[in-house]
């Protein structure tokens, strides 16, 4: 009989929704059943094992375990040995960079010390040398003019 009921109170809502009004949509009362108790599966039995068995089964976890320690030791000191080999290796890296840019710096000043700088115009000259005598600049000559030799 609860089961009817729902069901009607279901379709009033649906009519009132189809026919345009707001109406408190009736919530549909749900029967609560007592719940049956879940049966549990039986338990699977670990098969059984004789001592000799679990001691070769020991036995061969205890030599796993030491191979896999010395593999352990041996794998960290090569990586100690690598890192010592990578920090020599960067330290002589260092030393020939600073080495290098020592070499070059004083064959990158030699071209501009072979190279005296000229000074332009009359006020340049003065500048320079206050003491040394000023040389008039060539004249400009025309056209017709030639230069004596």
């Amino acid at each position: 009989m609860a089961k009817a009921a729902t069901k009607k109170a279901v379709k009033s809502a649906t009519k009132a929704v189809k026919s345009g009004r707001r109406v408190a949509a009736a919530k549909p009362t749900k029967s609560v059943k007592d719940a049956a108790p879940a049966k549990k599966p039986a338990p699977v039995r670990a098969p059984v094992v004789s001592k000799d068995e679990l001691r070769a089964q020991l036995e061969k976890a205890q030599t796993t375990i030491t191979t896999l320690r010395t593999k352990n030791r041996e794998a960290t000191r090569a990586a100690k040995e690598a890192a010592a080999r990578i920090a020599s290796l960067e330290a002589k890296v260092a030393q020939l960079e600073k080495t290098s840019s020592a070499k070059e710096k004083p064959t990158s000043a030699a071209p501009s010390a072979e190279k005296p700088v000229k000074p332009r115009g009359r006020r340049a000259l003065v500048k320079a040398a206050p003491d040394a005598p000023i040389e008039p600049a060539e004249p400009v000559l025309a056209d017709s003019e030639t230069p004596e030799e």
